[in-house]
């Protein structure tokens, strides 16, 4: 597996250990349509090794159901054929007896369905291939998916239900203290909130029609007052000026 692969995973399943409880031992269904994406690729027998290094852990247990091997069976070719043997051999068979609400005449996808409804209660991991399967997983609460791309197997990332419903599970741990706050500890809570809330919508015509407060006027700016340089030295020039005479010194009385 890739390192980026690796690290994508890694993340995947730290989010459902914190969301939504889903830890080791895991337990993974495999359907119809991944088997024969299986058998089809050659990938029976590497399969157990590539999922424990997706997993990160040997702690995990392989399911198939009955209605998946029982769909197989009526498809012609040598790959439904492996696919089934594989499935019945290698993997744990869920019947439909022990699914809750299933029919003697449910086909697979019915029956993944009603065992992931709920938010996932089991922890179930889905292993397909089937498009429309994944879209309607996709759009419940976690539910972990796999996927074969080109003979890599894929842990996808959590949909975005998932992170929704984690979003929303946050939101309520915060408002109740993380589930530790009594009913009258949260009522406070609530009853302080609306009061913020109502001074955040008092309307702005209050604050408006309150009567502004008058500034006093100030002193000039003593700066303003100082006199201009030019008239400062016409003042100097009306006064009568000092003539002085210079003061000569006389070098030719100096006879011997």
């Amino acid at each position: 597996m890739r390192l980026g692969r690796a690290k994508a995973a890694r993340k995947t399943l730290k989010f459902y250990s914190i969301n939504s409880n889903i830890n080791p031992p895991y337990k993974v269904i495999l359907d119809g349509n991944f088997l024969a994406a299986l058998a089809k690729q050659k990938m029976e027998a590497v399969f157990f090794e590539r999922l424990e290094r997706l997993l990160h852990t040997h702690k995990f247990t392989v399911y198939t159901l009955r209605s998946a091997l029982d769909e197989l069976n009526l498809l012609p070719g040598e790959v439904f054929l492996e696919a089934r043997r594989f499935g019945l051999d290698e993997l744990e068979i869920l019947e439909r007896r022990d699914i809750p609400g299933a029919k003697e005449d449910s086909n697979p996808k019915q029956d993944i369905l009603s065992l992931v409804k709920n938010g996932n209660p089991d922890g179930w991991f889905i292993a397909t291939q089937d498009e429309s399967l994944s879209d309607k997983i996709r759009d419940l609460p976690n539910v972990p998916q796999m996927r074969l791309a080109r003979a890599a197997l894929i842990l996808e990332s959590p949909s975005s239900s998932s992170r929704r419903s984690a979003m929303r599970e946050e939101r309520g741990k915060q408002s109740t203290g993380g589930g530790m706050m009594t009913n009258d500890e949260r009522e406070l809570v609530q009853r302080l909130r609306d009061e913020r809330t109502k001074k955040r919508q008092r309307p702005s015509d209050d604050v408006d029609d309150a009567p502004r407060r008058k500034h006093k006027a100030k002193g000039p700016n003593p700066l303003s007052c100082k006199k201009k340089k030019s008239d400062s030295l016409a003042a100097k020039s009306d006064g009568k000026k000092r003539n002085r005479r210079k003061k000569t010194t006389d070098t030719s009385s100096g006879d011997v």
